[in-house]
């Protein structure tokens, strides 16, 4: 028996569901199941342990236990729920599966579903928010960063993030009765157009107008320090290379999240114009390609599994402490791909008997010009 919806949101002839338990899968469902839950299962091998390595790599070392980085750790906190739960309610999509569909898609499950991956997308936007300040405070107003920037106000921020992520997505979500009875969990299926302004306004265009904004005046601050760090360097050799070094820390990790924010605008974009297309589809029933449907939700998958890339290839002492972290789990898993002591000891050997056989033959030429002399 298939079924369609009402009012904006229009099901396509794609979207029929069947109620009967045999099924029988064709060629082409069995590719889309391929390129649909493949990649799906790749990036979350990616993600999980990707970003539960960085929370363990700050809480683990010291160095490493500063306010801009309890960001990056909460941020991967937030992604490692993500790699979680967003498989979950896209698992929930195997509408020719009705033993899978029908369960994850009754409403008291979907809704709850629903309302944390928002909610997780939500704290991640807002993670990035923070990350950008306290990068603006630091070129900005380089003086006064260890005042604003503290353990205690990061702490304060990072609760507030929570908070607020999860209870306006309770808020928006768990509040709301669909119209019609909800037998298939997605999104464009369930929510009127309404949801999807809201959902535009506090997941994307907030989060993108502080940052862009943000970033202006942190690149024109930051040509700024170049320029006199230049003079500097051609004028005087006393504390530059220190205070270059700083800078350049500081600059490295603004790269860092110009590519956070990058990789959020592209995951993000595509999801929002597919959400508005389909619900505001003008002459239903609408066709949505299935493939089209699965890129947009893996490109939004995609942002939470690559920041672990991001962090390890743009902060040099991230990718220190986690190459250091894995070299020394490896070695305790597979000892015997240990470096043998016996090349070590040898090349020591080596160099003593070099040193030795300079010493002797430095003796032997004293010992010649001492009987010269005598003679």
């Amino acid at each position: 028996m298939n079924f369609t919806s009402i009012g904006n949101n229009s099901w396509s002839s794609s979207d029929n569901i069947s109620t009967d338990y045999h099924v029988t899968l064709t060629q082409g469902d069995i590719l889309f199941f391929i390129y649909y839950y493949g990649i799906f299962g790749l990036l979350t091998c990616i993600n999980i342990p990707g970003n539960l390595i960085v929370v363990l790599t700050v809480v683990k070392h010291h160095q490493l236990r500063q306010p801009c980085n309890y960001y990056i750790a909460s941020l991967a906190v937030s992604d490692f729920l993500i790699g979680i739960v967003y498989p979950i309610y896209n698992i929930s999509h195997l509408e020719k599966v009705r033993e899978v569909s029908e369960k994850l898609g009754n409403w008291s499950v979907c809704r709850v579903i629903v309302c944390e991956v928002l909610a997780l997308e939500i704290g991640s936007s807002y993670h990035l928010v923070a990350i950008t300040v306290t990068r603006y405070i630091a070129i900005v107003y380089p003086l006064r960063y260890h005042i604003y920037v503290t353990t205690k106000t990061t702490t304060i921020a990072i609760a507030v993030i929570w908070i607020l992520s999860q209870g306006s997505s309770l808020i928006m979500y768990t509040m709301y009765e669909p119209d019609r009875p909800v037998k298939l969990c997605r999104y464009e299926m369930i929510f009127p157009v309404t949801h999807v302004i809201i959902l535009l306004v506090i997941q994307l265009f907030i989060p993108l107008a502080v940052m862009l904004g943000l970033y202006v005046k942190i690149a024109r601050i930051a040509r700024q320090q170049a320029k006199v760090i230049a003079i500097q360097q051609a004028c005087i050799m006393g504390n530059v290379g220190t205070k270059n070094g700083i800078i350049k820390n500081e600059l490295k990790s603004t790269v860092m999240v110009s590519l956070l924010l990058g990789c959020f605008t592209l995951s993000w974009t595509p999801m929002i114009i597919f959400f508005f297309y389909t619900i505001t589809c003008s002459n239903p029933p609408c066709t949505t390609n299935r493939y089209v449907r699965a890129t947009v939700r893996i490109l939004l998958y995609l942002n939470s599994s690559v920041n672990v890339f991001i962090y390890a290839g743009r902060l040099t002492e991230f990718r220190k402490r986690i190459k250091s972290d894995m070299s020394r789990c490896f070695y305790t898993c597979f000892p015997i791909w240990k470096v043998k002591p016996r090349k070590k000891t040898s090349t020591q050997m080596n160099l003593v008997s070099s040193s030795l056989s300079r010493i002797t033959l430095n003796g032997a030429i004293d010992a010649t010009l001492e009987i010269e002399q005598v003679s």
